[in-house]
């Protein structure tokens, strides 16, 4: 009696490797881990970015001519200008569960779980699932006003 909705072993053969490939393709895509991205600085603190410092040049990002705004400078890194010479630096890595953080309005909020952090780091509110948070992580920046550049670790 012939099946309509059936398939022979050729096809099922067929379509196994099809989905043997696709997950192959999919494993080589991550780290097996569902949840936010895996920070490691050396297996030390997950809330610092990977690699080494950062070098931008100040004519890069005209924001950070504005004392006290916010600036996304990428690789997990903000620039805060404090005064004429002086800059913060500050990992975008929400200290919940080291997901990357979006600068929104002059502060931090994290898209995973809705942290905010105010512009010098501070937590203004922690996780929707009420677990308690240490405020961003400052990074150590250094100004070259002959260079116009600021290298942030």
């Amino acid at each position: 009696m012939p099946c309509s909705d059936c398939f022979n072993r050729r096809d099922f053969l067929a379509r196994s490797a099809l989905a043997a490939a696709a997950l192959v393709v999919l494993d080589a895509c991550g780290d097996g881990q569902i949840g936010p991205p895996l920070h490691a600085s050396g297996g030390g603190d997950p809330n610092i970015p990977i690699g080494g410092p950062i070098t931008v040049r100040l004519a890069d990002f005209a924001a950070l001519a504005t004392v006290g705004k916010v600036v996304d400078i990428g690789h997990e890194r903000a620039v805060v200008r404090t005064g004429d010479t002086t800059f913060v630096g500050l990992s975008r890595i929400c200290t919940h569960e080291q997901c990357d953080t979006d600068v929104v309005n002059n502060r931090f909020q994290c898209p995973c779980h809705g942290s905010i952090f105010a512009a010098d780091g501070s937590v203004v509110r922690g996780p929707d699932t009420g677990a308690s948070i240490t405020p961003l992580r400052q990074l150590n920046v250094a100004f070259d006003s002959a260079a116009g550049t600021l290298t942030v670790a």
